[in-house]
């Protein structure tokens, strides 16, 4: 899994124009910090940010991440046999973790963004992890199974409460629309009810028409085709905006505006971290603070 995410992740770098990339890096790093090759965690918080670039990061003009754009350009029968996975890895898990169980050969976390658990292969569990421990990671399905990238942003306990209380003013956001999108879907589902009710009574007067030797008969049910025609196309233009509006809230709101905030807030929590790794001699409350 970790060869085929690598291997990803250079072809779409030799892809993007250089240009794009050195954009990207000062975008990210002005809200998760600059960092130096003398860092402690250089390599992971450089694997954190190539990960926001390929999976998150919409490319100037189009509405895609890199790897999506990957997946539509080239579709999956023409990419080479190390990228088939490119569809498990579009559908990644990025978030803030709650370490709940370490065993031998998995742990279980869960995101605090959503409350989901996620059980996830991990053979060094036990060396790498702590828990109740809290820090952005992501994960990766293949084969039926969940597995971490390995690039991990850990924060300190104490900064637990503050994290919690910044994650909460996602997840309230995430809800309301939520409680948007139970609506929708329930009025989606009334108005499909109506149609295929409207379809039924549609088969039924047609098939009077069909039968039916009385001109006069003929000319009532064909006045009531007409009628229930007028009510199945104003059906059809409130399925469609309802439609509309359940893949704005889908797209454009949950995916869209609450992933933009969950990656604003770890990248925020990142810079924190870094000035937290660089500097003992400041109280971790004067920098995990708003």
């Amino acid at each position: 899994m970790k060869e085929k995410l690598d291997a990803i992740i250079e072809k779409i770098s030799k892809n993007q124009v250089s240009d794009d990339i050195y954009d990207a890096r000062k975008e990210y790093q002005k809200v998760a910090g600059e960092i130096y090759e003398d860092d402690k965690s250089y390599e992971a918080r450089m694997g954190l940010f190539l990960e926001w670039y390929i999976f998150d990061r919409r490319i100037p003009g189009k509405d895609l991440c890199p790897l999506d754009a990957l997946i539509s350009e080239n579709g999956h029968q023409s990419l080479p046999d190390e990228l088939k996975s490119v569809n498990d890895f579009s559908n990644n898990i990025h978030g803030l973790f709650l370490i709940k169980k370490i065993r031998d050969s998995d742990v279980v976390v869960l995101n605090l963004f959503d409350k989901e658990k996620y059980t996830v292969k991990e053979g060094e569990g036990k060396l790498i992890f702590q828990k109740n421990e809290i820090f952005e990671g992501r994960i990766v399905s293949e084969n039926g199974n969940y597995y971490f990238t390995r690039n991990f942003c850990f924060h300190p306990k104490e900064a637990i409460k503050f994290i919690k209380e910044e994650i909460n003013k996602v997840v309230r956001v995430r809800e309301g629309y939520l409680k948007e999108l139970k609506k929708t879907n329930s009025q989606l589902k009334e108005f499909n009810s109506k149609l295929e009710k409207n379809g039924r009574e549609v088969e039924k007067f047609n098939a009077k028409v069909q039968s039916s030797k009385s001109v006069d008969k003929t000319r009532v049910w064909n006045e009531r085709l007409e009628a229930l025609k007028k009510v199945r196309s104003d059906l059809l233009q409130e399925v469609s905006t309802i439609e509309a509006e359940k893949t704005n809230l889908e797209n454009q709101k949950l995916k869209g505006e609450v992933g933009e905030m969950s990656n604003l807030l770890m990248q925020r929590l990142n810079y924190m971290n870094l000035k937290w790794e660089r500097s003992r001699q400041i109280d971790l409350h004067d920098i995990y603070r708003n």
